[in-house]
């Protein structure tokens, strides 16, 4: 059987839609070695480096136009990004059996088979696309295998080391530089922290800015670190994690990890809302200025009460197990 997966990724779009397709395709070859699976990278090819499975065969595309050269034919399609050209989502069509979307956000839904979603949510009402079959909710949540769950031990010995280690990860684009935004607003915030800022491969802007905020910041530790896949390494040994409300969200209560997530518009505050009502994460609002104010206002209250973010980490148990992808498989097989 071959499966075809096609993602966009680049700075300004971000690196989720990667990071979700590509932990997809690898978890399902891992179970099914008889499998091949062809990945097709729309946008900044310069992201190949982190699609590093041998068993995936890559094939890097710089637009969509040029997918047509490469398409061949699968038995099913999983497409994960937020638009696709009508006339190349046609062509896959007619070269494939199933078509099934991984993102949340998509403009074809009504052309497609299968949506398969992190959350019960949608953005969309279901009444809008008839013949779309929908799968939706936490069991169908992507974990990437590099996140793996923090023990209630050592996450109760993480709230009581001496320097309060909270995480910053912004995305693996962050177009905006939100990262120095918000490194600039927990100046102020007066607890003994440890801020580990996390920035991935599409950082474009300059570390230099960072370097001389973090130098600015005497009342804190600062580490910068450059992380992909092993962002997971550090988030383990937080207790808090300041996020855009995207797929790390969900990764962060598959582990046990408090979140405190932003919102870029209105509209993507349906991604999180399951989360929040399970009380794994917190929505933070709307990004803007004025919330970055308070920002340290609440660390300083939740380092007041620690009980507060072991509750939460409390909360996240057994809400994801971690096995979505092959979740998803099975029951595209079975049907």
């Amino acid at each position: 059987m071959i499966l075809n997966v096609f993602c966009k990724a680049s700075v300004r779009i971000g690196l989720g839609h990667l990071i979700r397709s590509y932990s997809f395709a690898s978890q399902v070859i891992e179970k099914h070695p008889d499998i091949e699976i062809v990945y097709y990278l729309i946008g900044d090819i310069s992201f190949a480096k982190l699609i590093d499975n041998p068993k995936i065969s890559l094939c890097c595309i710089e637009n969509e136009k040029e997918v047509l050269t490469y398409l061949q034919p699968s038995a099913i399609s999983f497409i994960d990004m937020v638009e696709i050209d009508v006339s190349l989502l046609d062509r896959i069509k007619q070269k494939t059996k199933i078509t099934v979307a991984l993102s949340p956000v998509f403009n074809h839904f009504g052309l497609i088979d299968f949506y398969f979603g992190r959350t019960k949510y949608l953005s969309f009402h279901q009444t809008d696309f008839p013949n779309l079959k929908i799968y939706a909710g936490l069991e169908y949540a992507i974990i990437q295998k590099n996140c793996t769950p923090i023990s209630s031990g050592i996450y109760e010995e993480n709230l009581k080391s001496k320097s309060f280690p909270v995480a910053i990860s912004m995305g693996g684009g962050d177009a905006q530089n939100k990262t120095l935004e918000v490194l600039r607003a927990l100046k102020s915030c007066n607890v003994n922290a440890t801020f580990w800022v996390m920035v991935g491969e599409g950082y474009k802007h300059s570390f230099n800015e960072l370097i001389v905020e973090v130098r600015s910041d005497t009342a804190h530790e600062i580490i910068l670190a450059k992380t992909n896949r092993s962002m997971w390494n550090i988030l383990k040994n937080c207790v808090l994690c300041i996020l855009p409300g995207g797929i790390t969200s969900f990764e962060a209560a598959y582990a046990g990890l408090p979140t405190l997530n932003f919102f870029e518009q209105e509209s993507q505050r349906f991604l999180l809302q399951e989360l929040v009502e399970h009380k794994a994460a917190i929505d933070f609002g709307l990004y803007s200025g004025k919330t970055l104010e308070t920002i340290s206002e609440y660390i300083e209250k939740v380092y007041a009460s620690k009980k507060e973010l072991l509750q939460m980490h409390i909360n996240t148990k057994f809400l994801i197990d971690g096995e979505g992808a092959n979740r998803i498989f099975n029951t595209l097989t079975t049907l």
